[in-house]
């Protein structure tokens, strides 16, 4: 039997799995063949880059650099720009088979093309059924994504899930910012994005409803011109983040930024909480306290969570009176981008 099993060989699995596997027998259980293939935008803070191991940050990860942001909103135009770098564009694919690989070199065990089918526990032990093996431990890890597994078990679900659709051409795009546009008439509580990667151009959206003729039509891209496309689910929302053995983590809990759907840098940020609460479990074998985790998350991430989830709802009723409004607060803070934390924009206004 596993000290750990972790369910998903993403970004947030694969580091949850290298944390935990320098004290623990950790087991990592991937539905696909290898390592990447998700949908993602992949830009990140430097933050994210911070929290990276060296071995994952080598040359090759990061495609572009983003120093601005660009805003459309009712006919107007918003900059907002630092002095240094403001983010970074992955190649996701490169992100999360750097860290699989990084997971293995600190010890934890792999295993591609296993399907989670259940995840179920009892009183001394988890259990992971797949198609073809019954794996079990003491600690189950779901990191599987916005329909995960491990959430039904313990009837933990997101609040709702948008459509996150991605396009790329193999036009070449080296600008230094990335445009967003806000139009309710085509997408009520979402938005349109360009994002520039260098050798080519991501345009995407994300929202209720959406669908990729829309996103064709929005930006004008013609059919010849995609060199690819990928959809994901966005889950937004707070959620319940553990049960009885077992504890979620990344996307398969929420932790997402309500006002943009990523994921990356809150699910690596409560993995390193995950880590450190199953290692003591795990230690003194007491698994109830599986439930300082869900505190210690929600401490560091719940209150720009809680405002995000705020300013969706309230951007989304809105009538034109308020859409006015809205302009006006935002042209009061287009010279304070310096101010504006890339993950924590909440909490880094009210501090400055």
């Amino acid at each position: 039997m596993r000290d750990l099993i972790v369910i998903g060989a993403g970004p947030v699995g694969s580091y949850l799995a290298s944390l935990c596997a320098e004290s623990m027998d950790v087991l990592v259980i991937e539905e696909d063949d290898e390592a990447g293939g998700k949908a993602c935008s992949g830009m990140v803070s430097p933050r994210l880059i911070g929290m990276l191991p060296p071995s994952v940050k080598r040359p090759g990860l990061i495609q572009h650099t983003v120093k601005k942001a660009v805003i459309h909103f009712m006919g107007r135009e918003f900059e907002f720009k630092k002095s240094g770098d403001a983010a970074y564009v992955l190649d996701r694919d490169v992100l999360d088979r750097r860290l699989a690989e990084h997971a293995k070199s600190s010890g934890a065990d792999v295993m591609f093309g296993e399907r989670v089918l259940s995840v179920k526990t009892s009183g001394q032990k988890v259990s992971v059924s797949t198609a073809r093996h019954l794996f079990e431990a003491n600690v189950a890890a779901g990191c599987d994504g916005a329909r995960s597994v491990a959430a039904k078990t313990i009837g933990s679900k997101p609040s709702e899930i948008l459509n996150g659709l991605i396009i790329y051409t193999e036009k070449e795009d080296s600008s230094d910012f990335v445009e967003m546009w806000f139009d309710k008439s085509l997408v009520k509580d979402g938005f349109f994005w360009r994002m520039p990667r260098g050798r080519r151009t991501e345009f995407g959206c994300i929202g209720y409803g959406l669908s990729f003729p829309l996103l064709e039509r929005f930006f004008g891209i013609e059919a010849g011109n995609i060199s690819g496309r990928s959809a994901a689910p966005v889950p937004i929302g707070i959620a319940h983040t553990y049960g009885s053995r077992i504890v979620l983590v990344g996307d398969a809990a929420c932790q997402t930024k309500p006002w943009s759907g990523g994921g990356i840098t809150y699910g690596m940020i409560a993995a390193g909480y995950a880590s450190e609460v199953i290692s003591g479990a795990v230690r003194r074998n007491d698994f109830s306290m599986l439930s300082v985790y869900e505190d210690m998350w929600k401490k560091h991430l719940l209150r720009d969570m809680k405002a995000g989830l705020l300013i969706r709802e309230f951007y989304r009723d809105l009538d034109l009176r308020g859409l006015m409004g809205i302009i006006d607060r935002v042209e009061s803070m287009k010279h304070e981008g310096e101010k504006i934390d890339f993950d924590f924009p909440f909490s880094s206004m009210l501090i400055g």
